[in-house]
């Protein structure tokens, strides 16, 4: 029983950014490349990153 506990907890904070979120929530906020656009993540939702002449930034999944 306790084993199953225990796997379901680690199923349940592997997923859905936890780790990218707990990132952020140390530092403030994380980068995270998803199909070759960068996101900036924060502990309370995540945003589109843009380089500095207003277009989307783009990344390498491949160099994360």
């Amino acid at each position: 029983m306790r084993t199953t506990i225990v796997l379901s907890a680690l199923l349940l904070f592997s997923g859905c950014g936890v780790w990218e979120r707990g990132t952020a929530g140390i530092s403030g906020w994380s980068r995270v490349c998803v199909e070759g656009v960068s996101y900036l993540q924060f502990v309370s939702g995540v945003t589109v990153e843009y380089t500095r002449d207003g277009k989307i930034k783009t990344c390498n999944e491949q160099s994360r």
